[in-house]
């Protein structure tokens, strides 16, 4: 039989009916057996219900019903060729709709930018023939004006809606999908059950699993008087209403959708959010029991969100029959039709698929192995394919590839059994990403995710062809089920501890978090006259070359450890007024540049200052770069067990023999700022090598009574020497711990400390703690994959693919002038090119600006880089996409560069535009920038960045974690005070009798004593 025969195949009824699937519907009448465009549906009724402007239906009507088989009775399609005769056209199976939607795009790509229309695109590598993508397949490229969705608005009562379309002033009830038969409830603005302000908990009823006495994790109540009340009122004539599963909200996402925009069409779908959508789909992957599938129309991408995470909900009902009982498959292998030339056709969309993923053959695709390829490749590979001897495969579309995934397996999340030896990773679709011109969209075979990643990736490919006729359109349904309008009663029971709670204490447990970082760890105390001794040296101008800089310049306490600039000015600081200015700090400091080959005002120092609060906490290296390393790395030893690494070594590998034995990372790293020219040397040469330089600085306190009586104090003796004065910068630095956090008493609470709060964090902290917690691909940040342990640093150096937009770090190669190559400057290696250490987390948001670069004001901007790295570099340049070889800087674009306080304040010294600063501190920027963000993200980097897919709400959940990681003392002046010089104690300092203007006493902008 044809698969658009109304008449339903009674082996396959029964088989969908024994594995609770949605069934194929009976047959109440023949009416619609010669409409050639009506699929799926149960009913005799031949309307439509197509919506006013969208006339799609009509086209095609009066065709043979086979047309949608494009390899029926051994004859081709308009552009394929015959293959192995097929002896029946295969059976319909039904998943609840009768066909696969279109993703509403109508554009092409090429490599680097999204056109407007489909005449953008990619040339093989003839030169000559242009590779289909998404925009050139499918509805969409039938009907450009509708994006290729079929909708029609329905009245409360079920009738057609003839209204103006303007929701505000004639709503509509009910959105009928005419091409799956899939009916969508319309959220309301007017406060009642349908609300579109109403958040949900995950599993009431409807959902997936609930009647299962095995089932895992929570199930709430929440939106059960929404279906029950839905359906007592049967809404638009139906009272069947369920939660609707992923590949139904799938369905209706428009990936076409404007920029920035909902990707979903809101002249029928008004009142949505960007929060996610409900499934009634639990999550089957790691930890599994806390969460549950949902779905974002922000990008349109579905994702595991944590079940007792409030979220949104839109009801549908589906093509009969139906049920509410649990899913035990989703993809069973009755849906499939194998063949036996490698080839699979999936009864429910008509689409033929080859069994094997590109580089796997043979019988279980047992041989050969995956070939990941470029997505331009992956189109080329494709529409050249002649694979079982068709040749009009092409490359899935997003909603194509998605359909395969089975939400009900993970790793993968496929069935195996039908397309053997899938792996779980990434695989291409044909389909560009419309906000990110750069990228393209993907499915991760581990769980289901879909996600979309830069097209110079590579990922798998697996080809698809034919598929049900783009004209068919679903049935009118008439409804069989049962309706759903009591209770069940199976509601989860509240346990001791919140769920948010329970899960954080399962991640705490396993990442091995105890909240304290200085268990272990031998730190010296502010009151010690070593560290008294460091005070004073860290606040005298005698260690800077032109005695008008302080090690306090770039990192006081007041201003979080450092100096609340992208980018530091050392030496030869003014105001804005262009006066000699060394004690004022952060904003409002600019560098004199009074040299030859220097622009008054602008910094040259290319890297943020990193602040010096718990640098006791650090035990492998220091600098950006890392090259203040330790040799043993040794847990809670800060480099003393171990000789250390430093730019004085004989190399890379080789501890400094400078550097006494014992020394800390600190000591180390206190002797190098002293003798580069741009942050505290100046002018002053070196003469000979740094050591001799340091000890001309040690010679300064030589002789005077006041400092000789803090060595004393400190040492027993007045020996000066650099290496005392090294040894007492660093337990002045070391004894700057603030770590008595809210989270410190939370996890303390957690591992069941009774005198503790388990409420120390809010309940929007505890949800970001989670999400940083838990990984990428299980629907987490994945912040602690780098950000771990209690001083939330792997130690380790990754590239994230943040461009060098300040000053640079004077690295030149055949590619990059005036960039920074970061670790790769270090050690040698060019697979380590833009690696920069991971920074701890203690106290974060009182240290920005953040990154090496600088380049970012707001942990939500941090964010952002972490969600999509070329978005965010778009966002700082103002530019279409950083890929794009023509792509300048645009300030008009609301570039966030613009917003950098350093950018900020030069736009006021110099009255320059921003795009004149952005030119004057770095010309090869943009170029630095796009060559790094390839590099990062190729396969010579051996830290590409990880994926993470969370939306605007649960980033801002991650930042207000990371905000409860502030000890409060890092606010408070009183309680800084132990570690700060000003007038009220300056009396004591050393230089105070004989020069007092050596002493830096640090003031803002507005004269106020920092």
């Amino acid at each position: 039989m044809s698969i658009f025969s109304n008449t339903p195949h009674p082996l396959l009824c029964a088989f969908t009916l024994a594995l609770l699937l949605s069934g194929c519907g009976g047959s109440d009448g023949g009416d619609n057996a010669d409409s050639g465009n009506i699929i799926g549906g149960d009913s005799g009724n031949t309307e439509t219900g197509g919506s006013e402007e969208d006339d799609s239906q009509e086209t095609g009507s009066g065709e043979d019903d086979s047309q949608g088989d494009d390899n029926e009775e051994g004859e081709s399609d308009d552009n394929g060729s015959a293959g192995d005769p097929v002896e029946e056209s295969p059976a319909i199976f039904t998943t609840g709709m009768a066909a696969l939607n279109d993703t509403g795009i109508t554009f092409g790509a090429n490599n680097d930018i999204n056109g407007s229309n489909c005449d953008t695109g990619l040339l093989a590598s003839d030169n000559v023939t242009k590779l289909a993508q998404d925009c050139s397949q499918g509805r969409s490229a039938q009907n450009s004006a509708q994006h290729g969705f079929d909708f029609s608005r329905i009245n409360t009562d079920g009738s057609e809606y003839t209204g103006n379309g303007n929701y505000a002033s004639q709503p509509w009830a009910c959105v009928r999908d005419n091409r799956t038969g899939l009916m969508w409830e319309v959220k309301t603005t007017d406060g009642g059950i349908h609300d579109y302000r109403h958040m949900y908990r995950w599993g009431g009823l409807t959902g997936l699993d609930r009647t299962n006495p095995e089932r895992i994790g929570d199930y709430y109540d929440d939106w059960n008087s929404l279906i029950i009340n839905t359906n007592e009122q049967s809404l638009c004539g139906y009272s069947d209403w369920q939660v609707p599963n992923n590949a139904q909200l799938m369905s209706i996402a428009h990936f076409g959708a404007n920029r920035r925009a909902m990707k979903i069409d809101t002249n029928y779908f008004p009142n949505t959010v960007d929060e996610f959508y409900w499934s009634a789909m639990p999550y089957r992957g790691e930890h599994g029991g806390f969460y549950a599938w949902a779905f974002q129309f922000v990008f349109a991408n579905n994702k595991n969100v944590q079940r007792y995470q409030p979220s949104a909900l839109r009801l549908v009902r589906a093509i009969d029959p139906i049920t509410t009982q649990d899913i035990p498959q989703q993809t069973p292998d009755e849906r499939y039709s194998i063949h036996d030339d490698g080839t699979v056709t999936d009864l429910a969309t008509g689409l033929m698929w080859t069994q094997c993923v590109a580089g796997r053959e043979g019988i279980d695709c047992a041989s050969g192995s995956g070939q990941s390829m470029i997505w331009a490749d992956a189109l080329e590979y494709a529409q050249t394919s002649t694979f079982a001897q068709y040749d009009d495969w092409r490359l899935p579309n997003n909603k194509e590839l998605f359909s395969l995934v089975d939400f009900n397996r993970v790793s993968p999340a496929i069935n195996v059994t039908i397309f053997p030896a899938t792996t779980n990773e990434y695989t291409w679709s044909s389909s560009p990403m419309v906000e990110f011109d750069q990228d393209s969209w993907f499915v991760n075979f581990k769980t289901g995710l879909n996600w979309f990643k830069g097209r110079s990736d590579t990922m798998l490919v697996r080809l698809v062809r034919a598929g049900i006729d783009d004209n068919q359109l679903a049935a009118v349904d008439v409804q069989q089920n049962e309706s759903l309008i009591e209770d069940d009663g199976l509601g989860s029971v509240a346990g001791v501890m919140e769920p948010v709670d329970v899960h954080a204490q399962l991640l705490i447990t396993e990442q091995g978090f105890t909240g304290d970082p200085t268990t272990g760890r031998n730190l010296p105390e502010i009151e010690n006259a070593i560290a008294q001794l460091g005070k004073a040296l860290f606040y005298t101008k005698r260690l800077s070359g032109e005695f008008d800089t302080a090690c306090a310049s770039c990192h006081h306490p007041m201003l979080g450890g450092g100096d609340n600039l992208s980018w530091p000015v050392g030496y030869d600081a003014v105001d804005v007024f262009h006066q000699f200015s060394p004690n004022l700090l952060g904003p409002g400091r600019h560098f004199n540049g009074s040299a030859s080959d220097e622009l008054a005002g602008y910094p040259v120092i290319g890297r943020n200052a990193p602040t010096i609060f718990n640098i006791g906490l650090i035990d492998r290296a220091l600098f950006w770069d890392g090259r203040i390393e330790s040799v043993s790395a040794t847990k809670g030893a800060r480099g003393t067990d171990a000789g250390i690494i430093t730019p004085d070594s004989f190399n890379a590998n080789t501890a400094d023999s400078l550097v006494p034995l014992g020394a800390s990372l600190a000591n180390a790293q206190s002797r190098f700022p002293l003798v580069n020219h741009d942050e505290m040397r100046g002018d002053v040469p070196l003469e000979n090598t740094h050591q001799h330089y340091r000890d001309m600085l040690a010679a300064r306190f030589k002789g005077h009574a006041h400092w000789e009586a803090m060595f004393l104090a400190a040492y027993g003796s007045t020996n000066i020497n650099f290496d005392l004065i090294a040894q007492a910068l660093a337990a002045f630095e070391e004894s700057m711990v603030f770590a008595n956090n809210p989270w410190k008493e939370y996890v303390s609470a957690i591992k069941g400390d009774v005198s503790a709060d388990i409420d120390a964090l809010n309940y929007d902290q505890k949800v970001g703690a989670v999400l940083f917690m838990t990984a990428g691909d299980e629907g987490g940040a994945a912040c602690s994959q780098c950000h771990s342990g209690d001083a939330f640093s792997d130690s380790q150096f990754h590239a994230i693919g943040l461009g060098q937009v300040g000053p640079g770090n004077g690295d030149n190669t055949l590619f990059v002038t005036n960039g920074d190559l970061g670790r790769q400057n270090v050690n040698g290696d060019v697979t380590q090119a833009y690696h920069f250490r991971t920074p701890g987390l203690l106290n974060i948001a009182q240290t920005g600006p953040y990154m090496h670069n600088g380049a970012l004001s707001t942990l939500r901007q941090v964010m952002d880089v972490y969600g999509n790295p070329g978005g965010a570099m778009n966002d700082l340049l103002g530019i279409g996409t950083i890929l794009n070889a023509n792509a300048v800087f645009n300030e008009l674009q609301n570039a966030n560069y613009c917003q950098l306080q350093s950018v900020v304040q030069l736009m006021d010294k110099t009255g320059e535009s921003c795009e004149q600063v952005f030119n004057n501190m770095n010309p090869d920027a943009v170029l630095n920038t796009r060559v790094l963000f390839r590099q990062s993200f190729s396969d010579t980097s051996h830290s590409p960045a990880p994926e993470i897919d969370i939306n605007v709400k649960q980033s801002d959940n991650v930042v207000a974690f990371m905000e409860a990681l502030t000890d409060p003392c890092v606010t408070e002046r009183a309680c800084l005070q132990p570690w700060i010089i000003d007038a009220s104690n300056w009396e004591n300092h050393p230089d105070y009798a004989d020069n007092p203007e050596y002493i830096l006493i640090g003031q803002d902008r507005d004269g106020n004593v920092l």
